[in-house]
């Protein structure tokens, strides 16, 4: 009986740890997606992928100068905001979003090599209403911290 009451005990011991850690882990593989076809479009200077997965493209001529000498690559989601925000944008057009950190390494164009690893933060954005609503998550304001 004793042996009984022992893997009884152990069984259950081993399940709620199982269930502790399941629970707290995040799912954030819908952005990582989103982040990692963005990082693919940009490395392979593809506008037109670039432009459909953000909210406010830069015209095409800006998008080569920008990335012409560095792309990014192994991106990681270090933190994403727990609630949704809700803001308008210039045109006064509602939207709800989100603030996402992430790191990632930057590679130089010409080389192929790894320079740096840079911290990055990207405000996704999904609109409430209007042509960009049915789009999704989309890429705003990106900004990149270079470490030295």
């Amino acid at each position: 009986m004793n042996k009984i009451l022992k893997q009884v005990f152990i069984m259950l011991l081993i399940q709620s740890i199982l269930f502790i850690s399941c629970s707290k882990k995040k799912d954030y593989s819908d952005i990582d997606n989103l982040l990692t076809q963005w990082a693919y479009a940009i490395r392979n200077l593809n506008y037109s992928e670039y432009s459909r997965l953000e909210a406010y493209p830069k015209d095409i001529n800006t998008f080569n100068a920008m990335y012409q000498q560095y792309y990014i690559a192994n991106i990681k989601i270090v933190k994403v905001d727990e609630k949704l925000h809700h803001g308008t944008d210039n045109d006064g057009k509602p939207y709800e979003f989100k603030n996402v950190q992430f790191i990632a390494s930057l590679y130089n164009r010409q080389t192929g090599r790894e320079q740096q690893i840079v911290n990055g933060d990207i405000k996704l954005i999904r609109y409430i209403s209007g042509s960009k609503k049915n789009r999704g998550w989309l890429l705003s304001n990106r900004t990149f911290i270079y470490q030295e």
